[in-house]
C-alpha cells in the first residue's frame, strides 16, 4: 500500500545504531531517498550535540530510551495496558489485569505478560509455581496481563498512523492479508490506540483475525512491511518536550 501522503524528512536526523542490520538498514535507505540525514551512532550514552527538535530515533528499546534521555525526547509508545482497553471485537479474547500477589485468581495454565515490557517471558504458563520461578524477585504489586490462550496459524504486522493502516504483511505463516488489513484499519481508529504505532495480528481457526499486541514504531522491525511506510511512523514517534 503506498503512502497517503509521500514520506519527507527533508531536515530531520534519524539515529540509529552502527551496527550493520537489514531491516534498519532499509529505514535508513528509505529515510535518505526521502531527504532526511542518517547518523549511525555507537556510543548512544554520550551523543553528540544536536538539535532535539530534528532528531528522530530508531532502534533497540535501551538506545533509544538512553538517547532520549540524553537529548531530551519523547518517545511516542502505546500504552503498556492498551490491549485491555481496546474493542473485544479487536481483541476477541478474555484479558484481564491482576498482580504477582494475585495469582491465586489466576486460572491456569494462561499466557501472562507484565505490563512493563519483557519483565519475564511473555508465553504460556502452566501454574502460579511456573510463574513464580520466572518472576523471581520481582516485587508483588507487578502488574500483569492474563490473557486466554489462543493458537495462531498466521501473524501479521501493520504499521498505523493517524487512523491509518500504511503497510501490512504476513511475518508467520501464508496467507491472504486482506482481512487483516480491515481489523488493523479498525484498530487504529480505535481511541485507546497511540498514533503511531506497530500493531501484531493474529489468525485463529475459530476466531478469525485478532489483535496480539501494540508496539512502539520507534523500536518495531519491519517484519516484511514497507521501509518507507515504516520510516513515516518512525518520523512521528519521536518528540520533544515533557511527556
Amino acid at each position: 500500500m503506498s503512502l497517503t501522503v509521500p514520506l519527507d524528512t527533508r531536515g530531520l536526523t534519524l539515529v540509529i545504531t552502527d551496527k550493520p542490520d537489514l531491516e534498519r538498514d532499509a529505514v535508513a535507505d528509505a529515510w535518505s531517498a526521502a531527504g532526511g540525514e542518517v547518523l549511525r551512532l555507537g556510543r548512544f550514552w554520550d551523543p553528540p550535540a544536536l538539535d532535539p527538535k530534528y532528531v528522530r530515533v530508531y532502534g533497540a528499546d535501551s538506545y533509544c530510551q538512553v538517547l532520549a534521555q540524553k537529548l531530551g525526547l519523547v518517545l511516542v509508545s502505546p500504552p503498556d495496558d492498551v490491549l485491555l482497553h481496546l474493542a473485544p471485537d479487536l481483541t476477541k479474547r478474555v484479558l484481564r489485569s491482576t498482580t504477582l500477589a494475585e495469582l491465586g485468581t489466576v486460572a491456569f495454565p494462561a499466557f501472562i505478560k507484565t505490563f512493563v515490557p519483557k519483565l519475564i517471558r511473555s508465553r504460556v504458563y502452566e501454574s502460579a509455581a511456573d510463574l513464580g520461578a520466572e518472576a523471581r524477585g520481582l516485587e508483588p504489586y507487578t502488574a500483569l496481563i492474563v490473557s486466554e490462550i489462543v493458537k495462531f496459524v498466521a501473524e501479521a504486522r501493520s504499521w498505523l498512523l493517524a487512523a491509518e493502516v500504511l503497510s501490512i504483511a504476513c511475518y508467520e505463516g501464508d496467507v491472504d492479508v486482506t482481512i487483516a488489513r480491515q481489523l488493523a484499519a479498525a484498530i487504529a481508529r480505535d481511541p485507546a490506540m497511540t498514533s503511531p504505532c506497530v500493531v501484531d495480528l493474529g489468525l485463529t481457526d475459530d476466531r478469525g483475525w485478532l489483535v496480539i499486541e501494540a508496539n512502539a514504531a520507534w523500536g518495531a522491525g519491519l517484519n516484511g512491511c514497507d521501509p518507507a511506510a515504516a520510516a513515516q511512523c518512525i518520523a512521528m514517534a519521536t518528540r520533544t518536550g515533557v511527556s
